[in-house]
């Protein structure tokens, strides 16, 4: 099972790099070729329960919610336990307040829980296989970290906002946005939002990013380049 899961994340990999086109080249109005949806459909059989992609999008000034949409009805299709729902956010303006939406498109997964995990942008080049494996994590119960591990996580007493900064080319931007969600998933405080900075040029000024990934924690602690996992609880600890 292993060696099978590692295979089908080294096709995602392939697979995200025909993502950054957007397109797929022998059908327009198609994102994933046939070959791309085989290999999905094998990952996402190991999913053990449901999961809902919320997709908010909007009629105006959102040039990339078309293809997202595109992309997210391919993956609806490629799992019974993958469960689609869109919503404009001017027609929901209650679902985009419950979920906090800032812009869009926004892919929200919803899994066993609701585990806090965000996605603003089209999700493609690097930033697909994350996506992917949320969608799969998502799907399982809330896991136990080693105990030491454990021990800092229950010291986080209040909510925690992760928030990361990518691009679909940079190569250090997945494992980031991985150990992100992975933390999200282990602990109710902490929520993480991952965002495509190539799409949202105010948005990334706003928080004065000049490099990816830049990790921001409830928007008071800023840091430039991939984070280790011990140095990132630490911050997270401290920012609750």
């Amino acid at each position: 099972m292993e060696k099978r899961i590692k295979f089908g994340i080294i096709c995602l990999m392939l697979i995200g790099t025909l993502l950054m086109a957007g397109c797929n080249e022998s059908n327009p109005d198609k994102i994933l070729s046939e070959s791309d949806k085989t290999e999905i459909k094998k990952i996402l059989s190991n999913m053990d329960g449901r999961v809902d992609i919320l997709l908010f999008t909007s009629q105006s000034g959102c040039f990339s919610c078309s293809k997202t949409e595109t992309l997210m009805k391919e993956l609806d299709g490629l799992s019974d336990k993958v469960a689609l729902k869109t919503y404009d956010t001017e027609k929901n303006k209650d679902m985009a307040t419950k979920y906090n939406i800032e812009l869009v498109p926004a892919i929200v997964v919803v899994g066993k829980e609701d585990y806090g995990i965000k996605h603003y942008g089209f999700p493609g080049g690097k930033e697909f296989n994350p996506l992917i494996e949320a969608v799969i994590d998502s799907s399982r119960s809330r896991p136990r970290a080693p105990e030491e591990i454990e021990r800092k996580i229950k010291s986080i007493t209040n909510p925690v906002e992760v928030k990361i900064f990518v691009t679909p080319t940079c190569p250090y931007c997945p494992d980031m946005v991985r150990v992100a969600n992975a933390y999200a998933i282990v602990s109710d405080k902490v929520s993480t939002v991952t965002i495509m900075s190539n799409e949202f040029e105010d948005y990334s000024k706003k928080y004065k990013i000049s490099a990816v990934p830049t990790t921001i924690i409830n928007d008071t602690f800023k840091k430039e380049g991939k984070i280790e996992i011990e140095e990132f609880i630490n911050y997270l600890v401290v920012s609750s």
